[in-house]
C-alpha cells in the first residue's frame, strides 16, 4: 500500500474490494490526475496499521493498481508522515500531546 498525501481517502483496487465483499455506499465524481472521473465508494473497509485500527470508506481503483492510503485515514489513526525520514510516525494517544481533539464552540445557555 502506498501512502499518498494527495489522496483524501483509502483507495483499493476493484479485485481487492470484491475479495473483501465490501458493500457499495454511493457513486460520485472524483478529481484525479486524469481529470474528473466517476467512481464508486464502498463502506466498512477495516485496516490496521502500526497497531491502530479503523473502519473507513474506500474509493474503487481499477484492478491491478496499487492501494492508496490517504490523509483522512492517516489522521483518524493518529499517524503522520515524516517527509525527511520517509517513514510513518505514531502520534500520542494520551496526555497533553494527544492527537485526539474535540473543540466545541461556546454557546449561550438559556
Amino acid at each position: 500500500m502506498l501512502v499518498d498525501t494527495g489522496a483524501t481517502t483509502l483507495c483499493l483496487p476493484a479485485d481487492v474490494i470484491q475479495q473483501l465483499g465490501l458493500p457499495v455506499l454511493k457513486e460520485t465524481v472524483a478529481a484525479t490526475a486524469r481529470g474528473l472521473v466517476n467512481v464508486r465508494i464502498f463502506e466498512d473497509a477495516r485496516i490496521e496499521l502500526m497497531g491502530r485500527k479503523g473502519t473507513f470508506e474506500c474509493l474503487e481503483l481499477p484492478e491491478g493498481e496499487d492501494p492508496l492510503l490517504g490523509v483522512i485515514p492517516l489522521e483518524a489513526l493518529g499517524i503522520e508522515l515524516d517527509l525527511q525520514k520517509q517513514e510513518l510516525r505514531l502520534l500520542s494517544e494520551s496526555g497533553s500531546r494527544t492527537y485526539i481533539t474535540i473543540y466545541r464552540a461556546a454557546t449561550d445557555s438559556i
